[in-house]
C-alpha cells in the first residue's frame, strides 16, 4: 500500500500546506480542518485550471497559432504538481489533488469520442488539426498519467520527474519549431505505413536538447517548490553536486532519447514508463 508518510519523500508532510500559509499570512485565525484545507486545496486547482483553458482560448484568438495555446496548456498541466505540498496528507482527502485530472479525463473522453465536435474550444486548444480524436490521445495521456502520479507518486522524485518529464517533452517541441536546424527523421514503425502507431516525424538536435533541458529545468522547479529532495535516488550516499547533476542531466537525456523514438501519440505514455524506471534502476547503474 501507498505509504504518503514514507522518508523516501525526504519532507515535513504538514509544512507547507495551505492552512499553514494562510495562518503565517495572517488571513486566517485559526488553522483549517484537514479535511477543509484539502477541500480548499482541490478547489484552487479547480480555480487554476479554468485560467489556463480561458488563457489558452485567448491566445489562440488572438494569435491563431493552435500549437501555442496547446503548448501553454500543456505547460500548465505539468506545473499543476506545484499545488501538492497545500494537501495536508493527515488526512485522505490529499487524495483530492486528482480532482482536475479525473474530471479532465472525462471531459476529454466524452468530447472526444461521443461529442466530437471540431469547433469546441477544447478541440481547438488542446489538438493539433482541430480533430476531436486528438483529445483521446495526447491529452488523455496527460490526465490519465496525472491521476496516477496523483495518486500512487504524490510528494515523490518519481512523480516530479515524471511530470518534468512532460515538461521536457513540451519544450522539444517549442524549442524544435523556433530554433530546429539540425534536422533528423526518426521512424518507429508498427504496422502497416497507415498504421495509428507509425512513430515518423522529423525532429531536430536542437529539440532534443530542449527536451534535456526542459526535464532538467522541471525536476529542479518541481523539487524545489514540493520541497522534495532527489538525494535520495543517488544512491550509496554520494549527494555531492556533481553527483546529483550527472543524475540529472541523465534523466533528461533518457527523456529525450524517448521523446524522438517514441510512437507518435503515445510519447506521453512512454515517458511516464520511462522515468518511473529510470528512476528505480539508473542510479544503481551510473554509480
Amino acid at each position: 500500500q501507498f505509504n504518503i508518510m514514507s522518508a523516501s519523500t525526504g519532507i515535513d508532510s504538514i509544512t507547507n500546506t495551505l492552512s499553514t500559509i494562510l495562518l503565517r499570512k495572517n488571513i486566517i485565525p485559526t488553522p483549517l480542518s484537514p479535511i477543509t484545507n484539502n477541500i480548499a486545496s482541490a478547489v484552487l486547482t479547480i480555480l487554476y485550471v479554468k485560467l489556463v483553458l480561458e488563457i489558452g482560448t485567448l491566445i489562440r484568438v488572438k494569435f491563431g497559432v493552435p500549437e501555442l495555446s496547446r503548448k501553454f496548456v500543456h505547460f500548465a498541466a505539468c506545473s499543476i504538481v506545484m499545488f501538492w505540498p497545500l494537501f495536508d496528507v493527515s488526512h485522505w482527502g490529499w487524495r483530492l489533488n486528482v480532482t482536475v485530472p479525473v474530471v479532465m479525463s472525462l471531459r476529454l473522453l466524452y468530447k472526444g469520442a461521443i461529442l466530437k465536435d471540431p469547433e469546441d474550444e477544447d478541440v481547438q486548444s488542446m489538438s493539433r488539426t482541430s480533430s476531436p480524436s486528438e483529445l483521446l490521445y495526447g491529452p488523455l495521456q496527460m490526465t490519465l498519467i496525472m491521476c496516477y502520479v496523483g495518486l500512487t507518486q504524490f510528494m515523490t522524485f518519481t512523480g516530479i520527474a515524471i511530470m518534468a518529464s512532460l515538461v521536457g517533452d513540451g519544450t522539444a517541441a517549442l524549442v524544435g519549431i523556433q530554433y530546429g536546424q539540425h534536422k533528423y527523421y526518426r521512424m518507429v514503425m508498427m504496422g502497416g505505413s497507415g498504421s495509428s502507431l507509425s512513430g515518423g516525424g522529423e525532429k531536430s538536435v536542437e529539440g532534443s536538447v530542449g527536451c534535456v533541458v526542459g526535464t532538467v529545468g522541471g525536476m529542479i522547479l518541481f523539487s524545489y517548490v514540493c520541497n522534495v529532495g532527489y538525494g535520495d535516488v543517488i544512491g550509496d550516499g554520494k549527494e555531492d553536486a556533481v553527483g546529483r547533476w550527472r543524475m540529472l542531466i541523465a534523466y533528461g537525456c533518457v527523456a529525450a532519447v524517448v521523446e524522438a523514438t517514441s510512437l507518435r501519440n503515445w510519447d506521453n505514455f512512454l515517458l511516464a514508463v520511462a522515468m518511473e524506471v529510470s528512476v528505480k534502476h539508473l542510479p544503481t547503474l551510473l554509480l
